[in-house]
């Protein structure tokens, strides 16, 4: 019997739950626990609101419910769950694979590799799977230009990464030149492209990055609509991202048969492994001019 906490945004709760659902498909019973404490960062717990996965795939709620409750909780999960495993090295699958055959576990981390649940892909493909009737009209409208598009989402992630606590694991890997190299390689072969720029500071892109023909800056889904922007990554033909599991999830999510995936060369400013599925393609950020 294992636990998973879940914490941290709206890609970090995938790649989490994704991480469950293979545990769960390997035969181990286990639960999902939330962490009130991340609960109030970004937009909250958003599986449930989205995805509807309580409803769908979660067994044992009373579970759930029973180990957020402050003091039994706390209690229970070292009674039940006496071995906690924290994710101290990132993006590397193989170092826990060892550890899937115990009992016992609490797992604290976010298992960002499509290696942990690759053998259930198709499963993840239909959980995470987004409500039409729930987009915003502009996001609708923007959807339906893309389909007679060569549409190409850029994720331009600053805000957090910039906070003391995180620039030293994701600073400075996704810059102006990595940028310009990204687009220059999707418009050699893909010259009708229409890029549409997704950003936490989108008068900051404006001002740094180099025009790239014809730009579309998607600036209309703030708060609780801000999953649409996933939402319109995935239905892009083709995807240049930030080392962010938001933009990560939404072109894994793209299923172009034909699609283009570019990512920095460094995920992180450590090693990263597993970070990246296979066929996404590495772009540095060192200007070739």
């Amino acid at each position: 019997m294992d636990l998973v906490t879940l914490s941290g945004g709206l890609g970090n709760q995938m790649f989490q739950f994704a991480f469950y659902w293979a545990l769960k498909k390997r035969g181990k019973k286990v639960f999902l626990y939330k962490n009130k404490l991340a609960a109030k960062e970004h937009n909250g717990y958003e599986l449930q609101t989205l995805f509807g996965v309580e409803e769908k795939c979660v067994d044992g709620l009373w579970m759930t419910r029973l180990l957020g409750c402050p003091l039994l909780g706390k209690i229970l999960k070292h009674i039940l769950f006496p071995h906690k495993i924290r994710e101290r090295v990132l993006y590397n699958y193989s170092i826990y694979l060892p550890l899937f055959e115990r009992n016992g576990l609490h797992w604290v981390g976010y298992w960002q590799s499509e290696k942990y649940f690759q053998d259930v892909a198709d499963d993840i493909r239909r959980i995470f799977c987004f409500d039409h009737l729930s987009l915003n009209p502009a996001t609708s409208a923007a959807l339906k230009c893309m389909s007679e598009q060569v549409a190409v989402s850029v994720h331009i992630r600053r805000g957090d990464y910039y906070l003391p606590c995180n620039v030293a694991t994701y600073g400075g890997l996704c810059t102006v030149e990595y940028y310009e190299n990204a687009i220059r390689y999707v418009k050699e072969r893909y010259p009708q492209a229409v890029f549409y720029v997704f950003s936490d500071d989108l008068d900051w892109v404006r001002e740094n990055i180099p025009s790239a023909g014809k730009m579309v800056f998607v600036d209309w889904n703030r708060g609780k609509d801000s999953w649409q922007d996933m939402f319109l990554m995935s239905k892009c033909h083709h995807n240049i991202l930030a080392n962010s599991s938001f933009s990560w999830w939404g072109a894994w999510l793209n299923t172009h048969p034909e699609k283009l995936v570019i990512a920095p060369e460094r995920w992180a400013n450590c090693p990263a492994p597993d970070a990246l599925p296979d066929g996404w393609v590495r772009i540095e950020g060192v200007s070739r001019r």
